[in-house]
């Protein structure tokens, strides 16, 4: 329930629509390409299962694994069968439960938009994984990552205003990410602790800095904040367009937030280096489409995500 005796102020419109953009920005961010993540198909925690003394558990280790990177939908549901046989046999396992809040995850991703009730099923499902794997290891970074990414988009498809009651407990899974620092690594540009901060970017970057909305809420958007964050992500991994898309989105916002020409001309810099940057991800194509469209329209930076623009006039007139 959205509580709003306390807040005065009269709403930008729109705001509501505004904010899920801050909810769903980092439901776009977790996957990759199925080549690149077989480079290191399980990390360390898939490398234990690998060698696990149980050749039954080795076996539905390496089938699970073939099957989640076929990026096909009922691979994945096949692979999760798998996954689920090796968490009853292993209570203790943090790892294979975050893998299966990831698996579901990616299922619900691309299942339908308009079929609402399968996608609210799949999405519970991978935020019940991530709650599991939390119980068992209560340190485990990968864990909170997939659970705010899950929860993120079971939030949106419910609704608007549960997007919005869901940001604050998002944005704490993040925060609580990033403090435990996790190791997991799915290749050389692919590693959670840099996707935790590029998603923390987008998020403090799509939410407007509206002094209510902690009120409200509990958090609001900060550009500077968001800066910060996605200069650690390039720290990690400096050649992932995505990071880079992000990092001159956030210096574009903050120079026409703040009429700033020289933070627009940065910007506009480090966009146009980003378009040169190699492919790693399925994704990558679209963020240089997306780099071409922000240097043309710095106006449109604060709003930008992989799910496209918010015009906040044009939201409030629908």
């Amino acid at each position: 329930m959205l509580h709003t005796r306390a807040v005065r102020q009269e709403r930008p419109p729109g705001w509501k629509v505004e904010w899920v953009r801050g909810v769903v920005g980092l439901s776009r961010l977790a996957g990759t390409s199925p080549w690149l993540l077989l480079l290191v198909a399980g990390g360390v925690g898939g490398a234990t299962l690998e060698e696990h003394g149980d050749e039954r558990i080795r076996q539905l280790w390496r089938e699970g694994v073939e099957l989640e990177w076929r990026d096909d939908p009922e691979a994945l549901l096949e692979s999760s069968r798998r996954y689920e046989r090796i968490a009853e046999a292993l209570p203790e396992s943090a790892f294979i439960r975050w893998r299966l809040s990831r698996n579901y995850w990616r299922y619900g991703e691309k299942l339908p938009m308009s079929d609402k009730r399968q996608r609210l099923h799949v999405f519970g499902l991978a935020v019940r994984w991530a709650d599991d794997a939390i119980a068992v290891d209560e340190r485990c970074g990968e864990c909170f990552f997939w659970k705010a990414a899950s929860l993120g988009r079971l939030a949106t498809t419910r609704g608007v205003v549960q997007a919005a009651g869901s940001a604050s407990t998002i944005v704490k899974l993040l925060e609580r990410g990033i403090e435990l620092r996790p190791t997991h690594s799915d290749g050389p540009q692919n590693h959670t602790l840099g996707n935790l901060y590029y998603a923390a970017s987008a998020f403090y970057r799509v939410v407007p800095d509206w002094w209510w909305l902690s009120l409200v809420l509990g958090v609001r958007g900060d550009n500077h904040r968001a800066l910060g964050y996605i200069e650690e992500a390039i720290e990690i991994s400096s050649q992932r367009l995505d990071y880079q898309v992000e990092r001159g989105a956030v210096l574009l916002c903050i120079g026409h937030e703040e009429k700033d020409p020289a933070r627009i001309a940065e910007g506009r810099q480090v966009l146009r280096a980003a378009m040169k940057l190699q492919n790693f991800q399925s994704t990558d194509s679209f963020d240089r489409e997306h780099a071409r469209i922000l240097i043309d329209e710095p106006s449109r930076s604060c709003g930008y995500s992989r799910d496209g623009w918010i015009d906040l006039e044009e939201a409030a007139r629908s």
